[in-house]
């Protein structure tokens, strides 16, 4: 046993909880210090030095976007200006980028990375994978790399490597809430270039609610004159809102980086703001007394007044998905209102549709408001009218839970968004619907969780099969705006947090563990703190 150990101490001493494929060679520092962590990585000696004579070889059109982007990366700490090129053969040295669509087992957004004292090569399948591949490499080099200012006398060595990794999920998402607190379009791009560092790939941008409205719609201009001025903290302002310009340019800032933002427009509670700008869309036709309040469905003019809001987002946004909340009706307005009384009443004297199958969820983590039948059903009615509608213009709706208790039709492409309980995921799973774990609390950043209880939560039930998680499109953590007034509370409630999600989104089960995790994360920390990022220490 001794001569074996003092093998291992001459040859490589090998990490516990990093695997048989992470070796340390004696007397270095552990060199896996990745969030999130790869799901293969080897580690061998010497590596390769980046200088000014490094050129940065795109060895396809489609990546020379992402070429530039690592040009730009490094030069402001390492002062090098790194030249960019596409080569018509495959070069022998430097970083090299190149795309190979033989490699189906990356799947979309997998890559390999290969360093050897001659250089680095990031291969893919497709232009997303080369690009998590490039914040591996980020990674791979000291943390001084996210400086803004030259390092001098600094050796920027890439360590020899040979990674091959792959994300768990399809749906690595991050939500900001610039509803009740606004946050201004530097903060949004601040936060995407933060996610990208973190191989997330999903902002969902919570645009509308009872406090405010922060979108341009040209068809209802009173939505942002009006809607737009007042915030969770009961103050007024001016510019409290997205016009339509700004939501293009942060959309193609966030393609740049594979993210994709996802709208959230809340309909048909959380609609205050929206009341406050247009009457005339409340059960009262009067201005909002208090703050919260639904649409009332009970009326056409309400179903119009959505679809045209939802075509401008439609047009703005090419994500495929469009988040329209459906949560947390207060059940007092409608059952004031004549339209909504006598609609509720008719529902409840009719049968279903065959091919409306609700599934009631069971909510134990006090969560949400409980489900009343005649409220679920006009809402029901409302939400499917609003899926269809999305469908027919090649969207896919999403809601939170509350979707499947007032049921889907069966042919609904939605996507569940869970959050009240774990039990949503057995109904969305028993209906093949897709689904995203968001769960209360443990996904929730704004609230005081401990990073280990975010970390150790597995979204996936232990008891669902393996034909069942192929449902899951994936997890995110929620960032809501009540208690943040400013972008450092923003920080401070994120990370570390969000540093958890993002590996539990993208590392295997198998390979995740929190002691490893918190030894990376010390790393991980120091570019947090370059990068300007307020947190909250562990």
């Amino acid at each position: 046993m001794k001569n074996a150990i003092a093998s291992l101490l001459m040859g490589g001493i090998f990490l516990a909880g990093q695997g048989p494929l992470i070796a340390v060679e004696a007397g270095k520092q552990a060199p896996c210090q990745i969030i999130p962590r790869p799901q293969r990585a080897e580690y061998l000696d010497g590596g390769y030095q980046l200088t000014e004579r490094t050129v940065i070889y795109a060895r396809s059109d489609k990546l020379k976007a992402t070429a530039q982007y690592l040009a730009e990366l490094l030069r402001p700490a390492t002062g090098l200006n790194l030249k960019v090129t596409s080569p018509r053969s495959m070069p022998s040295g430097g970083v090299v980028l190149k795309l190979d669509d033989s490699r189906v087992d990356l799947g979309e957004e997998g890559y390999l990375l290969h360093c050897t004292p001659k250089g680095v090569t990031i291969t893919a399948a497709n232009p997303s994978g080369v690009f998590y591949g490039v914040q591996t490499l980020r990674q791979l080099l000291p943390p001084e790399i996210e400086g803004r200012q030259t390092v001098e006398g600094r050796k920027w060595i890439v360590p020899s490597v040979s990674i091959e990794d792959r994300p768990r999920f399809k749906w690595r998402g991050y939500m900001l809430d610039p509803a009740r607190h606004f946050l201004t379009k530097e903060d949004l791009k601040r936060y995407i270039d933060l996610m990208a560092l973190q191989k997330l790939n999903i902002l969902q941008l919570h645009l509308t609610d009872d406090q405010g409205w922060r979108i341009e719609i040209k068809k209802y201009p009173k939505l942002t004159e009006v809607g737009s001025r007042s915030n969770h903290s009961r103050k007024s302002g001016d510019g409290w809102f997205y016009s339509q310009a700004d939501i293009k340019e942060v959309v193609a800032y966030a393609t740049s980086r594979h993210v994709t933002v996802v709208p959230e427009i809340e309909m048909p509670g959380h609609s205050g703001a929206a009341i406050r700008a247009y009457p005339e869309l409340g059960c009262t036709g009067k201005p909002v007394e208090g703050w919260s309040a639904p649409l009332c469905v009970s009326k056409d003019s309400t179903f119009e007044y959505v679809t045209d809001v939802l075509d401008e987002v439609i047009a703005l946004f090419p994500s495929p998905y469009i988040h329209v909340g459906a949560d947390e009706v207060p059940a007092e307005h409608w059952r004031k209102c004549p339209r909504c009384t006598t609609n509720m009443e008719r529902l409840a004297g009719e049968k279903l549709p065959d091919d409306v199958n609700p599934f009631r969820v069971k909510v134990d983590r006090k969560a949400g408001t409980a489900f009343h039948k005649d409220v679920g059903l006009l809402q029901g009615q409302f939400v499917r009218k609003v899926d269809k509608s999305l469908a027919s213009k090649g969207r896919r709706m999403v809601g939170w839970d509350e979707i499947i208790e007032s049921g889907l039709q069966r042919e609904s492409r939605a996507v569940m968004m869970v959050w009240r309980s774990p039990h949503a995921i057995v109904g969305a799973v028993s209906q093949k619907r897709n689904l995203v774990i968001s769960i209360f609390p443990d996904y929730y950043l704004d609230n005081g969780l401990s990073l280990k209880r975010t970390y150790d939560y597995e979204p996936v039930p232990a008891e669902l099969s393996a034909e069942d998680e192929k449902y899951i499109l994936g997890i995110q953590g929620n960032m809501w705006g009540e208690g943040t007034p400013s972008i450092r509370r923003v920080d401070m409630q994120s990370f570390p947090r969000l540093c958890a999600i993002a590996e539990t989104g993208w590392s295997s089960r198998e390979r995740r563990n929190f002691d490893d995790f918190s030894v990376r994360l010390s790393t991980f920390y120091r570019r947090l703190d370059l990068l300007g990022v307020h947190r909250k220490s562990e």
